[in-house]
């Protein structure tokens, strides 16, 4: 019999939703009960029963429309809702001849509704949109053909061309071919990786300078992409901590303000008395406080192109004790220049040029960085280079004038029996040796965005007590640079992904931890902080959306500081709102207990009380912090309709 119900209420979801204006059930309430309270008021005020009757229908479809509610949350989610009290308050009113203020209930509450998970599902259409665009496909060779297909339904064994300069679909093993490998979307290491057959490749990392053939080590719907993107419609459907808390509260509210004015009407005998009680207490002011809150910082978010999966990573925010951030991508450009020359035993121009001149036969963005350098010393004519060949790792080496020049990482020579001198420096050194001996090297920095200077203070200032950086690059120096320059409280180099997410863990013992990182490159430091946080999202929104709990679309990590102060907002106006809510109630309670209210007045208190909880929250949605910017606001306002209304007349005015 439940089944039945329950399939028969769901068609008939279906149905009102056919019916609902853009499908949205919360408009088509919300305009049914305004074309009640009209007819109904025109009725009370001039006393026409023509607009009585007119206006009856329209309360019984909307008490209708909220029985609906009721019963699909009785029966479906095994909960009492607020459509019980509103269904009584309609009631109620209907019997006691007083259906105007049951009316307006219905429709004060519907507008706060309706403002609330409108701003709500027009964020959720956002991400889903953008989620949309990252539609990812590959080229599997099969019988001497190539066939290009959706990335999930790839095989384990399919072998796959991957053309250079493309991204790798599916995790996979090479099994043809040899290139570098732009790990940095991955591992947030920001310089390639040569890769060789039988080494192993992640989806989502890029082929930068030949094409492979790799063999899939998983299913297209098990890599590494899709993994994370199946993390999405989950998120999107879990409700926050601090929502089913309150919804909990609701539900015990409901029950007692339903027991109360049934006593009251037991001891009493008027069902005017039990109306005014259930009109003033209905729990809308609490049921709202929060998902008002989070719908506001969401929206709010979303206008600076900060999308958050739902309110509570952003409520979180403001209880965060440590903030990690990623190096690469993150606090830097991922663009690495020359900062400083160390020759040795030669001239600085000569070993600039010798260094550019074989850096010209390659693309990755070292040795982009190395040629620029050289044409900005006006160095512009190469010697000639011939065989030249990556190094597994990071290294070079080639021919020049019969000389055997070797460049790359202290590893990479040292690897080769050549002793690096010990030098200091401050950044990613580039060593040149020339026939086993060493000529000098070529310092690189990787580019620090300009707005991270002092981030760390700012930071604090917004009540985070420790800020790190944590990077994949193997030279302390480097990551040591870049916190000072930010002003963070430590640092950490050589981490992996899987030790960047330990560390997480490790610091979560004593607080709450945010993580910083570009979407993908930290995925499970992500997943393991309280709050995840990616940068960059436009690059590829699927994934950073999928990684994280809220996705910075641009580049400036400062936004940081724009979510801790949102959050910090949000947990102030919440705050008001439960107070003002209580407040309310319990005045409200007593003086529909003693008599000071009837069922219209109480209505119209219920209706100031459901107003003040979404207008204070809708202020945080609006920028609005004091009565200042308020008074700003409409002075701005007010100025921009003068001017309009003087260019109105002034042109009236040269017509005539």
């Amino acid at each position: 019999m439940d089944t039945q119900l329950t399939t028969l209420l769901q068609q008939l979801d279906r149905r009102i939703l056919s019916l609902s204006p853009q499908r949205d059930v919360f408009l088509l309430r919300l305009i049914v009960a305004l074309l009640a309270v009209i007819f109904l008021a025109m009725d009370a005020l001039y006393g026409m029963p023509f607009f009585y009757w007119l206006g009856l229908p329209f309360y019984l479809f909307c008490l209708a429309l909220y029985v609906q509610g009721l019963l699909k949350s009785l029966l479906i989610l095994r909960q009492v809702s607020a459509e019980l009290l509103i269904v009584l308050v309609m009631t109620v009113t209907l019997i006691d001849g007083k259906p105007l203020s049951g009316a307006m209930v219905a429709w004060f509450i519907g507008l706060g509704l309706y403002i609330s998970f409108t701003i709500i599902r027009r964020n959720r259409e956002k991400i889903e949109s953008l989620v949309k665009q990252a539609k990812r496909t590959a080229l599997v060779l099969a019988g001497g053909e190539i066939r290009e297909i959706p990335a999930e339904e790839v095989k384990q064994g399919d072998v796959l061309i991957v053309p250079r300069g493309t991204a790798v679909p599916v995790d996979g093993s090479i099994a043809e071919g040899k290139s570098s490998i732009d790990e940095s979307f991955v591992t947030g290491e920001p310089f390639p990786i040569h890769k060789v057959p039988g080494d192993e490749v992640t989806s989502g990392t890029l082929n930068l300078s030949a094409p492979l053939q790799i063999r899939a080590t998983r299913n297209g719907d098990a890599s590494f992409l899709a993994l994370i993107a199946g993390e999405i419609e989950k998120s999107l459907q879990k409700k926050s901590t601090l929502q089913q808390r309150a919804d909990k509260i609701v539900q015990y509210l409901i029950l007692g303000v339903t027991g109360y004015a049934f006593l009251l009407f037991f001891a009493t005998g008027s069902l005017n008395l039990m109306a005014t009680a259930l009109s003033v207490l209905c729990p809308c002011a609490w049921a709202l406080a929060t998902p008002t809150v989070f719908a506001s910082g969401i929206g709010r978010s979303a206008r600076l192109n900060i999308l958050a999966r739902g309110g509570e990573p952003l409520d979180i925010m403001h209880e965060i004790d440590t903030v990690i951030l990623d190096k690469t991508g993150t606090v830097t450009l991922a663009e690495p220049r020359v900062s400083r020359v160390m020759p040795i035993s030669v001239q600085e121009r000569e070993l600039i040029e010798i260094a550019a001149s074989v850096e010209t036969r390659f693309s990755h963005p070292l040795a982009r960085a190395v040629v620029n350098f050289a044409r900005n010393q006006d160095i512009t004519r190469f010697k000639p280079v011939s065989d030249a060949e990556d190094l597994p790792g990071r290294g070079v080496k080639a021919r020049l004038e019969d000389r055997e020049v070797l460049i790359g990482s202290p590893e990479t020579l040292e690897a080769r029996g050549i002793e690096i001198p010990d030098l200091e420096y401050s950044g990613r050194a580039i060593w040149t040796a020339i026939n086993g001996e060493i000529k000098g090297a070529i310092v690189v920095q990787d580019v620090m965005r300009a707005e991270m200077t002092n981030l760390g203070q700012a930071t604090r200032e917004l009540g985070v007590k420790r800020v790190l950086v944590a990077t994949g690059d193997h030279e302390e120096s480097e990551a040591r640079r870049v916190a000072d320059l930010i002003g963070a409280d430590g640092y950490y180099f050589n981490f992996k992904p899987d030790d960047k997410a330990a560390l997480v863990k490790e610091l979560q013992a004593s607080g709450k931890v945010a993580m910083v990182g570009d979407g993908v490159n930290d995925a499970p430091a992500l997943a393991a902080a309280d709050v995840g946080i990616a940068i960059g999202g436009h690059k590829n929104v699927a994934l950073a959306i999928a990684s994280s709990d809220i996705v910075i679309l641009g580049d400036d990590a400062g936004d940081l500081l724009t979510i801790l102060d949102i959050s910090r907002k949000m947990a102030e106006i919440t705050k008001q709102n439960y107070a003002w809510a209580m407040s309310f109630n319990t005045v409200g309670l007593a003086l529909a207990t003693f008599g000071f209210l009837n069922p219209v007045l109480a209505a119209f208190l219920h209706h100031i009380s459901s107003v003040f909880v979404v207008a204070n929250a809708a202020r945080l949605y609006a920028g609005i912090n004091t009565a200042a910017d308020l008074m700003d606001r409409m002075m701005t306002g007010l100025s921009r309709w003068q001017s309009q209304v003087s260019r109105f007349l002034t042109h009236r005015g040269q017509e005539a």
